[in-house]
This record gives C-alpha cells, structure tokens and sequence, in this order.
C-alpha cells in the first residue's frame, strides 16, 4: 500500500481521519457530545501546527478505494516521558473506519517502528485507551506488552483510563 510522509497540505484529510477514527473506537469511552462536535477545521489546524513543527507522520492510501485517498496515518517521534532518547514513541496510529481489516494498519505501525530505528530508539511506548479492546489486540499481536503505566486522560470532558505498551526495536 502507498506511504508517504505527510505535509502540511495533508491537514484537512488526516483531520477528517482522525475524527472519523476516534468517533468509531472511542464512542462509550469518551463523551457522544464531545466525539459528535469534534471540528474539522480545528482538527485540521492542528494538524497543520503539527506538521510545521516538524511532526513525522506517514500517511497511508488504499488504491482500491476511490481517489486514493488519505485512509490512515501513524506518529512517531522521541517519548513524551524524558527517557533519555533511547526510547521512542508511537504517537498515534488511527485509520478510517472503512480501511480496518486491510492491512494498512500493520504497514502503518512496521513503518513507523522503522522511521524509530533510524533515528536511533532501541525501544519504543505507546499510550491506549484501556477500554480499546480492537487496538490492544492488534499491539498484542504486533508484540507489544502492557508494561504497568497507567494514566487518566481528560478528554472533552471525560476521564480516558490508557495503559502505556513497550517493546525493544530490533
């Protein structure tokens, strides 16, 4: 499946992604009212900030779906815990509702693990919502193991309960 790092002019659909991802995973776990008024000129916005600032983020295409367009993406960067460089992070990994089931999560994910290697991480975190039980699956199955940490994020207005996952890089 086509990746390609994302630029700026990416924002409008990795926002339209990203809405539709988190409506689909986080409806009963973050609040209807907030998932439903989500914004996808702020989320576009953020997105461009993002991507200014240098943040590495592959984009995938499904070529089978019309227009190719944006069907996922995955950020990666250095962990947002001080740990020293050695550790990076996957710092989100969402895809359109229509694009679950066809591979492009795991290219997404292998991609980003090896954008990590390269920039010198010998192990990597991610953060997941505990009650996410199809994203928790899919890390298990890549490898990934619940490692202890554990956080509550507020997130329009409701607590999300997220375990931390890690693994070494090869």
């Amino acid at each position: 499946m086509p990746l390609r790092l994302a630029t700026v002019a990416d924002a409008p659909a990795l926002a339209r992604v990203h809405m539709a991802a988190w409506r689909a995973a986080y409806r009963g776990i973050m609040a209807s009212d907030y998932l439903d008024a989500m914004d996808a000129e702020r989320f576009a916005s953020g997105w461009e900030r993002n991507l200014e600032t240098g943040a590495r983020t592959t984009v995938g295409t499904l070529t089978d779906l019309p227009d190719a367009v944006i069907e996922g993406f995955c950020s990666v960067g250095p962990a947002r815990e001080g740990s020293g460089g050695a550790t990076g992070e996957v710092w989100a990994l969402n895809l359109h509702p229509r694009a679950f089931g066809t591979g492009l999560a795991k290219e997404l994910h292998d991609d980003g693990l090896e954008r990590l290697i390269g920039a010198g991480h010998s192990s990597v975190c991610l953060w997941v919502a505990a009650e996410n039980p199809r994203a928790r699956r899919f890390y298990e199955r890549e490898g990934w193991v619940a490692d202890g940490g554990a956080k509550d994020d507020e997130i329009g207005g409701a607590l999300v309960a997220e375990l931390r996952y890690a693994r070494r890089l090869a």
